[in-house]
């Protein structure tokens, strides 16, 4: 056999094809491949979103800077809602403190309104007694009809209001506007509406959380001026 005839038969060898998600699994497998394959390692090149390559180690400090810039930004975000979570927990303390330091249930809706603009910015805020018995001055039957309508859902919410709403719900307010609101309820009854809004109709849109006013709302219930207020 000449060596035309043997070189003939070995290239009709059949020959065993590696799939390249056979080398991605191995390499997966085998994180150190390359540590002692200096030479290899330099031989290989990726593109990488040009007309050029850059070489496998430069792609791996690439990926690493674009996740520690990752990383930065998360952490970043985390330190600012802890820093506005401490500054809430803050302002919330002071509030019910203030609340619970109430002796007369007529001086509650001042010093919630005072509280909510003081502590927490708000454009407005206000607690509205729908009882005659609770609130220091007469109140307006056409605002509590107004209110009572708009308070027909037992839980908390946010919504946009017509001009004559937010006026109703905070009578320095002759636009429209958005609010969010929590009902008072007293054995299934409603006595009460807490209420916090803007002139902006999308400060209080249906994404912001009612969690807040719902724990105030819990705490003015349970306060012992009110309890004192019924006793009597």
């Amino acid at each position: 056999m000449t060596a035309e005839n043997a070189s003939a038969e070995s290239d009709d060898t059949p020959k065993t094809l590696v799939e390249g998600d056979q080398v991605e699994r191995y390499l997966r497998d085998h994180p150190n491949f390359f540590k002692h394959r200096s030479d290899l390692l330099m031989a290989m090149e990726l593109p990488h979103g040009g007309a050029g390559a850059v070489s496998l180690v430069e792609r791996q400090v690439t990926l690493l800077r674009e996740r520690n810039i990752e990383m930065r930004n998360r952490l970043a975000s985390i330190n600012q809602t802890a820093e506005a979570n401490n500054t809430l927990f803050s302002a919330s303390r002071d509030m019910v403190l203030e609340l619970v330091n109430a002796r007369e249930v007529f001086d509650l809706s001042d010093i919630v309104r005072a509280g909510l603009q003081n502590h927490f910015a708000i454009e407005f805020g206000e607690l509205l007694w729908l009882e005659e018995s609770l609130s220091a001055d007469p109140i307006d039957s056409e605002r509590v009809a107004v209110v009572s309508g708009l308070l027909r859902q037992s839980q908390a919410y946010c919504g946009v209001f017509r001009s004559e709403e937010m006026t109703a719900l905070f009578p320095d307010c002759l636009t429209e506007g958005s609010a969010a609101l929590a009902p008072l309820m007293r054995d299934d009854a409603l006595i009460g509406c807490l209420a916090v809004g803007s002139r902006d109709v999308r400060r209080y849109d249906g994404d912001v959380g009612t969690l807040f006013l719902e724990y105030l709302a819990d705490v003015l219930m349970r306060l012992p001026c009110l309890d004192t207020k019924d006793a009597t």
